[in-house]
C-alpha cells in the first residue's frame, strides 16, 4: 500500500463508521503502529507497506475495521514493546478525516517498537535520515532507561535487555553517519 492507499483505506472507515455509528458527543479514535505510522509521518524511506497496523482503537470501530482485510487489528499484541505513557505522546494524524480521531505513537515510541523487533524494515525505517534528524535523542534514551517506561511494559529482561543493545548498535552507528 502507497500512503495514499493507507490515507484512502482509513477516511473510507472514517466514512463507513460516522454512517453505522451516527452522532457521538466524542470523536472515537484509533492509534495506528508499524511501518503504516512511519508513512503517514513522512519519516520512511519505504514507498510501500503491506497493511495498516492498528494498536488500538474504541470499541464501536472494532467490527467496522475488521471488515478491511489491509488492516492489522491485532497490532495490540504489540503492547509490551510500548513503552507506559505513551498516550501522553500521541501525535494526532491529519488525513481529513470528520468522525474518527487517527494518532501515532511519539516518534520515539515508535523508534522503541522497532528497535524490539528489529527485523530488516525496521532497521530501514529506524535509519531513514528525515525520522533520525526528528528523532528527540534526550526522550528516547528516557524512554528506553528510565524504569517506569520501557522496561516497565518489557515482557522480560532479556527481551528488554536485546532492545537495549540494539539501541545501542543504532545510536553508535546514526552518530557515525552524522560523521560523515
Amino acid at each position: 500500500m502507497y500512503k495514499q492507499d493507507l490515507e484512502q483505506t482509513l477516511l473510507d472507515i472514517d466514512e463507513e463508521a460516522e454512517l453505522e455509528i451516527g452522532p457521538r458527543d466524542d470523536r472515537p479514535s484509533v492509534v495506528l503502529v508499524g511501518g503504516s505510522a512511519f508513512m503517514l509521518n513522512d519519516v520512511t524511506n519505504r514507498s510501500v507497506t503491506h497493511d495498516i497496523d492498528v494498536f488500538e482503537a474504541d470499541r464501536c470501530l472494532r467490527e467496522i475495521i475488521a471488515r478491511y482485510p489491509e488492516v492489522n487489528g491485532m497490532a495490540v499484541a504489540y503492547c509490551n514493546q510500548m513503552p507506559f505513557n505513551y498516550e501522553d505522546r500521541l501525535i494526532p494524524l491529519d488525513i481529513g478525516a470528520r468522525f474518527i480521531r487517527y494518532f501515532t505513537p511519539s516518534l520515539e515510541d515508535l523508534a522503541v517498537m522497532k528497535l524490539y523487533a528489529y527485523r530488516p524494515n525496521d532497521i530501514v525505517d529506524l535509519h531513514s535520515q528525515v525520522f533520525v534528524d526528528r528523532l528527540d535523542w534526550d526522550l528516547l534514551e528516557r524512554l528506553i532507561f528510565d524504569e517506569g517506561e520501557a522496561l516497565a511494559s518489557s515482557p522480560s529482561e532479556r527481551s528488554y535487555q536485546e532492545m537495549v543493545c540494539a539501541y545501542r548498535q543504532y545510536k553508535r552507528r546514526c552518530s557515525v553517519e552524522s560523521d560523515l
